[in-house]
């Protein structure tokens, strides 16, 4: 507490115990100037004790405080980074980063590189995530497909197909605001997931894989520049 404010408390006790020891029989041998001034000077000194208290306890809930908050915005960091590093859901964890598979038939119509309404959905919530989760990362997109040669589409090979649905998948993210570095290919069906023997097997080989990677320091983030001797 200030000064001021110590010296406005100590003239307002004055004046209170010179008004209540006036109303009093002044003691034996001591004047009411006197008396007055003794019991002015022992109310200062209880006042003092009083505020040193009150100071203290301030300073100890201040204290308190400060650890409470530390406390809290310790375990937020840490949740945070709990959430971060978890997969989202339908995610897998890889070395470096995060991968989803998505079921090409659910994307694109046999034989054909055309989003389907269905597989926009899919893809607006797979963006959703790249951008929530993995704002950081570089983000690869792979085609696959199964073994059946190409027959009626326009399509040269499974290699074209498969590239050409990678690029479309790549440019829908974009346009639903992934602003990550990105990148897109096709393996064809050189990257089975199954043995393709069967139906249901040649169905998961159709497919397209999002990865979600951290990346590597030193990386080129900007257009690249010639290197100066």
């Amino acid at each position: 507490m200030s000064r001021f404010n110590r010296t406005i408390i100590t003239l307002l006790s004055l004046g209170l115990l010179v008004t209540a020891v006036g109303c009093q029989e002044p003691a034996e041998g001591m004047t009411p100037d006197e008396q007055a001034a003794q019991g002015a000077a022992a109310r200062i000194m209880e006042l003092e004790d009083l505020l040193n208290q009150a100071e203290q306890g301030r300073i100890a809930a201040e204290d308190d405080a400060l650890a409470l908050r530390t406390e809290r915005d310790r375990l937020k960091d840490e949740l945070a980074a709990l959430r971060a590093a978890a997969p989202a859901a339908g995610w897998d964890s890889v070395p470096g980063g995060a991968m989803t598979s998505l079921d090409g038939t659910v994307l694109f119509e046999s034989g054909k590189a055309t989003i389907k309404s269905a597989g926009k959905k899919t893809l607006e919530q797979v963006a959703r995530v790249i951008v929530e989760k993995f704002p950081d990362h570089e983000i690869y997109i792979f085609g696959h497909t199964d073994t059946q040669p190409i027959r009626k589409s326009g399509w040269k090979d499974n290699y074209e197909l498969s590239c050409q649905r990678a690029w479309l998948v790549l440019r829908f993210f974009k346009s639903a605001g992934v602003t990550q570095q990105a990148a897109a290919c096709g393996w064809g069906e050189d990257r089975p997931a199954a043995d393709n023997r069967t139906a249901n097997a040649r169905q998961a080989n159709r497919r397209v894989e999002v990865f979600a990677m951290v990346r590597k320091a030193g990386a080129i983030t900007g257009s690249a520049s010639a290197a100066k001797p």
